[in-house]
C-alpha cells in the first residue's frame, strides 16, 4: 500500500509543471492531463481516507491545524479547477461544456491552478519525511547516513534558491493575487527551461513547509516540556 501511495504521489508531482505549462503543451493535451490529475488526486484520497476520518477527532495542535487548512484548501481547489475547466473545454469533456460564463470561469481557472500549484508543493513539503521513509524502504536503504543527508540539504537549498529567482522571474505573485489575468508563456523558451524552473519551486515550497511543519512540532513539544 504505502508503495502504491508513493507512485501516487510521485504521477501527481510529474503531472504538476506540465500541467502549468499549458500554452507550451497546448490546449487539448492539458486538458486531458488535467483529467488524470484530479483522478488520480482521488485516488491519493482514497489511499489517505484516514485523514477525512479523523478531520473532526482528537485535540488541534498548531501542526494540525496548519495541516488541515493545506488539506481543505487544497481540495477546494482540486474541485474548483476541473469545474471551471469544464465549463472552459473544447477538446476532453466539450459536451459538457456550458455556453456563457466562459471569462469568469477562466479567471476562476487561472487563479486556482497557481495557488493549488503552491498549495500542493507545500503539502508534498509537509510529508516529506513520510515519502522519504517511504522512498528508503522501497530502495532498500537502511543505514542512515549523515554524509547523505547533508548532501540532500545542500541540493535542496540550492535548488530552493533557485526557486525564488524562478518565482520572480515567471511573475507568480502577480498570478496569485489575480494582478495579471493572462498568463505570459514564451514560446521560443526551450521547454526543459520552463520545467526547470517550475521543478525548482516545487522544491522550494515543498522544503518551505517541511520546516513550518518542523518549527510547528518543535513549538509543541517545547509548551510540553515547559
Amino acid at each position: 500500500m504505502k508503495k502504491v501511495k508513493i507512485i501516487t504521489d510521485c504521477i501527481m508531482i510529474i503531472l504538476l509543471p506540465l500541467l502549468m505549462s499549458y500554452a507550451l503543451i497546448g490546449e487539448a493535451l492539458h486538458e486531458w492531463l488535467g483529467i488524470a490529475m484530479f483522478l488520480v488526486f482521488i485516488i491519493h484520497h482514497i489511499l489517505n481516507r484516514k485523514w477525512l476520518k479523523s478531520i473532526f477527532k482528537s485535540k488541534y495542535t498548531p501542526y494540525r491545524t496548519y495541516t488541515n487548512i493545506i488539506n481543505t484548501l487544497l481540495c477546494v481547489i482540486m474541485i474548483a479547477l476541473p469545474v471551471s475547466g469544464i465549463l472552459m473545454s473544447k477538446h476532453a469533456v466539450p459536451f459538457l461544456s456550458i455556453s456563457g460564463g466562459v471569462s469568469f470561469a477562466r479567471t476562476v481557472h487561472m487563479t486556482t491552478s497557481y495557488w493549488g500549484f503552491v498549495l500542493m508543493s507545500l503539502h508534498l513539503g509537509n510529508h516529506a519525511n513520510m515519502m522519504m521513509n517511504g522512498m528508503r524502504k522501497m530502495f532498500k536503504i537502511k543505514n542512515e547516513s549523515t554524509a547523505r543527508k547533508l548532501t540532500l540539504r545542500i541540493i535542496a537549498a540550492a535548488i530552493s534558491a533557485y526557486g525564488i529567482y524562478a518565482f520572480v522571474k515567471r511573475r507568480i505573485a502577480s498570478y496569485l493575487f489575480m494582478q495579471s489575468m493572462f498568463a505570459f508563456f514564451d514560446l521560443s523558451e526551450n521547454k526543459l527551461f520552463f520545467f526547470a524552473d517550475y521543478a525548482a519551486m516545487i522544491v522550494m515550497f515543498a522544503a518551505a513547509g517541511h520546516y513550518i511543519c518542523k518549527l510547528l512540532k518543535n513549538s509543541k513539544q517545547a509548551a510540553e516540556n515547559e
